[in-house]
């Protein structure tokens, strides 16, 4: 081998070691950034992961304490407000008052109750209807209170004349018309049953025409009711 190739093959060996180093190189860049992510991904991963520490787990029982802690007081401040006005609106009597007759012994209908039609009535000359009773009743007869209760009016009324209105508990009221001025009751006493609470007058013009009488009338709640048919129940 001349000189000439011997310098050729010394400059073959340089290259290959050349190129030996640079493979190595280039995997050595490829296995670190490799290493690199698997690094990164596992500490996501160990991030995710993480458990709770004792100062969060002591974080979330003091919130589920306050939340528990609302709620019961949000409970106590309802039922405190449902109590008070529980309180505050005492429960109505509904029962139905024992009534007695405002009149003694037996009386005549002059000018019966009627709501659901129209009736004659003698003085007007014309049909109307008619939410009270007219008993036949001869001027001076005392008139008596149905029912125990309070007195909530006493007043004259052009067609009734002097009237009492009297209150029993929460739901009744009866009223007393064709009273004689000297009205034995005043508003706000109390009153029994049988108590006298007036006298039978004489008619205003108009009533006239259905002689001495005394007009009775019911209510409940507001709404009229049938004297004759209330008496009868509590007979």
């Amino acid at each position: 081998m001349n000189q000439k190739e011997r310098r050729a093959a010394r400059g073959l060996q340089i290259v290959a070691v050349c190129c030996c180093f640079c493979l190595l190189a280039v995997g050595a860049g490829v296995t670190y950034r490799a290493m690199d992510r698997e690094k990164a991904g596992g500490g996501e991963t160990l991030q995710k992961e993480q458990p709770v520490t004792a100062v969060q787990s002591k974080t979330i029982e003091i919130a589920q304490a306050e939340q528990q802690g609302e709620a019961e007081k949000t409970k106590e401040i309802k039922e405190a407000k449902e109590a008070k006005a529980t309180k505050a609106q005492p429960a109505r009597k509904s029962e139905q008052p024992v009534f007695a007759a405002p009149l003694e012994g037996k009386t005549k209908v002059v000018l019966a109750y009627s709501t659901d039609h129209a009736i004659y009535d003698p003085t007007l000359e014309q049909y109307r209807t008619n939410a009270s009773v007219s008993l036949s009743a001869k001027k001076g007869t005392e008139v008596k209170a149905a029912a125990d209760g309070v007195v909530k009016e006493v007043k004259k009324d052009a067609q009734a004349g002097n009237l009492v209105r009297i209150a029993h508990g929460e739901d009744w009221l009866t009223t007393y018309g064709q009273l004689a001025d000297a009205v034995a009751v005043k508003e706000g006493e109390s009153v029994k049953q049988g108590q006298r609470i007036g006298t039978v007058a004489a008619p205003t013009k108009y009533g006239v025409a259905l002689g001495e009488h005394l007009i009775f009338a019911m209510e409940k709640n507001g709404e009229p009711q049938n004297p004759m048919e209330k008496m009868k129940t509590a007979e």
